[in-house]
C-alpha cells in the first residue's frame, strides 16, 4: 500500500516488544549526505527508531537512503523543493506504519510500536517548516492517532521555557496548547540548532511531545555528531521501575594502553628492585607488574551495548570524525563565530570524505 509522496509501506516488523526505548531525532538538512555517518551513529547508540526531518528526498527515488537492519518510511514533499520527513525502525521490533491524516502546515511520518509492559505507542517524526504558523488542528490530528503518542522532531517553536533565548509566536502558542490538548513537552537542556549565520543565536528547536505515555524519561540530549545545522537529539525512555539493565560488554582502547605503557615514570613499578636476587623478590615483581597492567587496561576500557555492531570507518576517517565531534562540542559550549566556523569546516570535510 502506498500514498502520494510516501514510500511503499514495508511489511510488519519483527516480534520484539521492548521495555525501553531509544529514539533519535535529526533535522538532516539533506539526508543523502548524512547516511554513512547516521548509519554508524544509529548502530553505536543502539537506536530503535530514528526520526528524520528535511530529507530533501523525492518520490522518483523510492529506495534512496536505505539503512541495513531498518525499515524506512517516508513522506516526501511533492509540491516544492526540500522538506520531507522519514522514519527508520529496527526490523526486529513489533512495529508497523500508520497513515498520517491530512495536515495543513506540518509534515509527518509515523509508526505504531508494540511494547512490553506498556500499551502500544504511536511515534511520529514531525517537521514544521519555518516560517509557517503552528496550527492547533495539525497538532490535534497527530495527538489523536493513538492512546499513547510521541511526536518528536523539529517544531520550529521558540520559548525560553525549553532553553531558547527568545519567544516567538509558535513557541507561545505551543506553550498555551499544552494544557488544552493535554500533552507534555520534553526538551534537551542545551541548544541543538546552530545557524550557519554566526550572528544568529543557537536555539532549541528539536523537542518531543508526549501524550498518554507512562514511560519514565531517562535522558534527552543533543549529540555532537553528524553534519547539519541541527545536532541530532537522543531520547531514552523506560519503565518507571527501570526495567532490566541493558546487557553490556567492555571494549579496550589498546592505543591508549600502549601509550600508557610507554610512560617512563610509573610509580607502581618503582618498588621493583633493579637487582632481583630472591624468589620473594621475583614474586613481588610479578605481582606489581601484573597489578599495573590490570590497572592500565581497566582505565582504558569502556562499556558498550552487547548488541552493538558498529561498522568501522578507516582509521583516518574515524580520526576526522572525532576531530569534528570535538569541534562541535566546543562550538556548543562556546558558540563563538570562530569555533562555529571551524566546526562547519570539519563537517564539510567529513561529508566529502565519507
Amino acid at each position: 500500500m502506498s500514498t502520494p509522496g510516501c514510500s511503499s509501506f514495508p511489511p510488519l516488523g519483527g516480534r520484539h516488544k521492548p521495555k525501553n526505548l531509544k529514539l533519535l531525532s535529526f533535522n538532516a538538512n539533506g539526508l543523502q549526505k548524512n547516511i554513512p555517518e547516521l548509519t554508524n551513529c544509529m548502530s553505536e547508540y543502539g537506536i530503535d527508531i530514528a526520526l528524520i526531518q528535511e530529507t530533501f528526498l523525492k518520490p522518483n527515488r523510492p529506495r534512496a537512503c536505505a539503512i541495513a537492519g531498518y525499515a524506512q518510511l517516508r513522506t516526501d514533499r511533492t509540491y516544492a523543493r526540500k522538506g520531507g520527513t522519514a522514519l527508520y525502525y529496527s526490523r526486529s521490533l513489533h512495529c508497523c506504519p500508520i497513515e498520517i491524516p491530512p495536515l495543513i502546515n506540518m509534515e509527518a511520518t509515523g509508526c505504531r510500536l508494540a511494547m512490553t509492559g506498556h500499551r502500544t505507542i504511536v511515534i511520529v517524526s514531525v517537521y514544521l517548516p519555518s516560517p509557517k504558523p503552528l496550527l492547533r488542528s495539525d497538532l490535534r490530528a497527530l495527538l489523536v492517532l493513538g492512546d499513547a503518542v510521541i511526536l518528536f522532531g523539529d517544531f520550529n517553536c521558540k520559548n525560553p521555557r525549553w532553553g531558547c533565548a527568545v519567544m516567538d509566536e509558535n513557541g507561545e502558542k505551543l506553550d498555551r496548547l499544552q494544557d488544552r490538548l493535554e500533552f507534555e513537552i520534553i526538551a534537551p537542556s542545551t541548544a541543538n540548532y546552530f545557524p550557519y549565520n554566526d550572528s544568529n543565536r543557537p536555539s532549541t528547536l528539536d523537542i518531543a511531545l508526549t501524550k498518554g505515555v507512562a514511560l519514565s524519561l531517562n535522558c534527552i540530549e543533543p549529540l555532537n555528531r553528524l553534519s547539519s545545522d541541527h545536532r541530532p537529539v537522543l531520547l531514552k525512555m523506560g519503565p518507571p521501575d527501570g526495567g532490566r539493565p541493558i546487557s553490556t560488554i567492555k571494549i579496550t582502547d589498546w592505543k591508549k594502553v600502549s601509550t600508557a605503557f610507554e610512560k617512563i615514570d610509573t610509580p607502581p613499578l618503582n618498588s621493583i628492585p633493579d637487582d632481583i636476587r630472591t624468589t620473594e623478590q621475583i614474586d613481588h615483581a610479578i605481582g606489581a607488574l601484573t597489578s599495573h597492567v590490570r590497572t592500565v587496561v581497566k582505565r582504558c576500557e569502556r562499556e558498550v551495548p552487547a548488541s552493538s555492531d558498529r561498522r568501522k570507518f578507516p582509521p583516518d576517517i574515524l580520526e576526522l570524525i572525532r576531530a569534528k565531534n570535538k569541534a562541535l562540542r566546543r562550538a556548543s559550549a562556546y558558540p563563538t563565530p570562530e569555533y562555529r566556523s571551524r566546526a562547519r569546516a570539519l563537517q564539510r570535510e567529513v561529508k566529502a570524505r565519507v
